[in-house]
């Protein structure tokens, strides 16, 4: 099998590979957002109460809540950025939160108080940022990395890499043709030996991920209520990325500067079940539990590189420079494989005071390490699927997340709502492990006409997290810290009937 260079995605590298990787696991098993306004302005914290459409997803016990059927919309608007060294990129999306239907068949003169179904699509993640990220002055390169790890290949053999045959390509590292070198057959980069670089890279990520519920659940006695969801996922994500460095004027390797672009897409569908219960042992107390299975997608990776570089002479009569380029494509390069998501558990607790006072804790723990990506379509030795999983266990660890939401009703017609949630880092390692953390601030409002309401909510949404170009034993590139930052605005409109 040709060599194939194989850098891990934990710490954001730019050198791909034919594979997937374990953060992809970890970007679809997150879901960040919360279905309808009212749920979204408590932080999601919904897992006793019920009687939202959002549950459907998170607890499927909150449909058996209802006694009166319901449809209602949620469309959003996010406002994310991301702020890195001297850079601070906006990107703007507009994408439809919720939409869906409950239909409730309530028998108060029985026991069990008849059985509710809904459907409802709920988006779980917004993808759309965009990301600058610049280092001013390198000591290292990309290409010192390309270079050493093509080893003593011959150059044709490489050709099965994303980067390392279009680097040599367009001439940015060479191989020693010389026989009576003992370096001869390897490698080295077209820089001289500590030339300094600035690096820059600019990324556009684009998508979103989905869930599709169909639920029924019941009601024993106002008392106890159980729900089951049958949920569909669909996952679109695409990214586009541009790496550049550029040595100082008139460097003596004669190079301007080279870019190395990236086109990477994912998409899929997935299934999973939800099971619920939520109990009330005296009416201001409610507790809730609730079992998510995994995800199994289906899913289709895609990808194309190419890298463009730029020389300089000296016969240039205006500036003392003349020009000449190269440019180099790969082929375009597409797997199906299957991927699994991790099991979650949710246990939450909420109060009701004098039908005016709410509120509400959920607790979920998910262990990333359960997560799988297997069937690699070329993968014939397996060697590719069995060092993925190896890099869940390795990598990624069990998490402890948690919300808490708050709503007053001054009257029947208007509500207050706040929240606060908080996800920890799915990485074991101590340095990513402070990083990765995502925490919410939540608001919100409500207006209640009887069969017709309208709520409002506003999230404020922020992360931190630690981007290092490459890695390659000890060429090292400078670490970059990255702040993420969103404000959406969601409204729902609802009618009961």
């Amino acid at each position: 099998m040709k060599k194939v260079i194989i850098l891990s995605a934990l710490l954001g590298f730019v050198l791909v590979s034919q594979a997937q990787t374990f953060e992809d696991a970890v970007q679809f098993s997150r879901t960040l957002n919360w279905g309808t306004a009212r749920s979204a302005g408590m932080a999601g914290a919904f897992g006793a109460l019920g009687g939202d459409l959002s549950t459907l997803s998170s607890n499927p016990a909150g449909i058996g809540v209802f006694r009166k059927s319901e449809v209602s919309i949620t469309p959003s608007l996010n406002f994310a950025n991301t702020k890195a060294t001297d850079y601070s990129p906006k990107d703007n999306s507009f994408q439809l939160g919720d939409l869906g239907a409950v239909f409730a068949f309530y028998s108060p003169n029985f026991d069990w108080k008849g059985i509710n179904f809904g459907i409802n699509y709920t988006n779980l993640n917004n993808f759309n940022r965009k990301t600058d990220q610049v280092i001013w002055n390198s000591s290292t390169s990309l290409l010192d990395v390309l270079a050493a790890s093509s080893g003593d290949y011959p150059s044709d053999e490489l050709n099965s890499s994303f980067s390392n045959y279009l680097a040599y390509q367009c001439y940015l590292i060479n191989r020693n043709e010389d026989e009576k070198d003992p370096n001869f057959g390897y490698y080295h980069s077209i820089l001289h030996n500590g030339e300094i670089v600035a690096q820059t890279k600019r990324m556009k990520e684009d998508g979103n991920q989905g869930e599709y519920a169909f639920s029924f659940g019941t009601n024993y006695k106002d008392k106890l209520y159980l729900g089951l969801t049958i949920g569909i996922q669909s996952i679109w994500y695409k990214m586009h990325s541009g790496y550049t460095e550029a040595p100082s004027e008139n460097s003596p390797s004669g190079l301007d500067y080279y870019t190395y672009y990236e086109y990477k897409k994912m998409n899929g569908v997935g299934t999973n079940l939800k099971f619920g219960v939520i109990y009330r042992p005296i009416p201001e107390i409610r507790l809730g539990a609730a079992i998510h299975t995994p995800t199994w997608y289906n899913m289709n990776y895609s990808m194309a590189t190419s890298i463009y570089s730029s020389f300089y002479t000296s016969q240039d009569p205006s500036n003392g420079r003349e020009g000449y380029e190269f440019d180099f494509y790969s082929p375009d390069y597409s797997v199906d494989f299957n991927m699994r998501t991790p099991w979650r558990a949710m246990l939450s607790v909420a109060t009701v005071l004098n039908q005016k006072a709410i509120v509400s804790v959920d607790y979920e723990y998910v262990n990333y390490q359960n997560a799988n990506i297997s069937e690699i379509e070329d993968d014939y030795d397996g060697s590719m699927e069995q060092a993925t999983n190896q890099d869940i266990e390795d990598y990624l660890r069990a998490t402890h997340n948690f919300r808490v939401g708050a709503e007053y009703r001054f009257n029947s017609l208007f509500s207050l709502r706040a929240g606060y949630a908080f996800w920890d880092s799915p990485y074991h390692n101590e340095t990513h492990k402070n990083y990765n953390r995502i925490q919410a601030f939540t608001a919100g409002a409500g207006l209640n006409f009887g069969m017709f309401y309208c709520d409002a909510a506003f999230i404020h949404k922020f992360s931190e997290n630690e981007t290092v170009f490459y890695s390659y034993y000890d060429i090292q590139a400078e670490p970059v810290k990255n702040k993420y930052l969103s404000n959406e605005a969601r409204i729902t409109l609802g009618i009961r009937f």
